[in-house]
């Protein structure tokens, strides 16, 4: 392979990753939206605890996350049996994701801001970065 050759593969490569981190970026920012309107909506409206309400709100973001990560993103086109194998690595993912975003929040609640907002933002940051690294090397890993 000559030089240019090599050149135009590493470019192709990288505006793939990019485009790819794109796209999580804008799924995440819907799910982010989805997120915080049905955590605020239990926590503001229905006075329900906020772990709880993080709880709600999580999942609500995690289920459209799925359906649009699975297809758009990485445009996985897994179907039958081994789709049951990626849901449940994508749960397992979330939950991990679920738990730490609890701790950020109430870490940051208790010891950084009393603002539930404030909370809640780095609480979906770390949610995010968790996220992304295990979707692309586990979840919907095509090797």
């Amino acid at each position: 392979m000559n030089n240019f050759s090599y050149f135009v593969e590493k470019i192709n490569l990288y505006k793939k990753q990019i485009v790819q981190l794109v796209k999580f970026s804008i799924v995440g920012v819907i799910n982010t939206a989805v997120d915080f309107a049905v955590f605020f909506l239990f926590y503001s409206v229905f006075h329900v605890n906020y772990s709880l309400s993080q709880v709600f709100g999580y999942t609500s973001g995690m289920i459209n996350s799925f359906i649009m990560n699975k297809k758009w993103t990485f445009e996985d086109k897994t179907t039958g049996k081994l789709i049951i194998t990626k849901l449940l690595k994508f749960v397992i993912t979330n939950l991990i994701s679920l738990g730490g975003s609890i701790v950020v929040l109430k870490l940051s609640k208790t010891y950084l801001s009393n603002s539930i907002l404030i909370a809640k933002i780095l609480a979906t940051i770390c949610a995010q970065v968790i996220n992304y690294l295990s979707y692309k090397y586990w979840v919907f890993n095509k090797f």
